[in-house]
């Protein structure tokens, strides 16, 4: 039991969420390539420590949605709930 908890803490502190209030994206960060196509193109994706789930405005999260059909290593997806 302790080891699955263990697993499931580190799975989280590597993952972020954006969020539209409706839907999620996530962006898993041990699978990104780190290419820098996000970086370019949607710059306000960034590291926060701490923040594991950010909310956006539609027209940002669209903006992920779309970003994330060229993502090189499918870290960026659309998340379903």
């Amino acid at each position: 039991m302790q080891l699955f908890i263990y697993i499931i803490e580190i799975t989280l502190k590597n993952i972020r969420f954006f969020t539209n209030g409706k839907d999620n994206i996530e962006w898993n960060v041990d699978e990104c390539m780190h290419s820098g196509k996000c970086l370019k193109n949607i710059p306000y994706i960034i590291d926060k420590p701490g923040i594991y789930s950010i909310s956006v405005s539609e027209r940002q999260f669209e903006t992920i949605l779309n970003q994330a059909e060229f993502c090189p290593s499918k870290a960026l997806r659309l998340k379903s709930l």
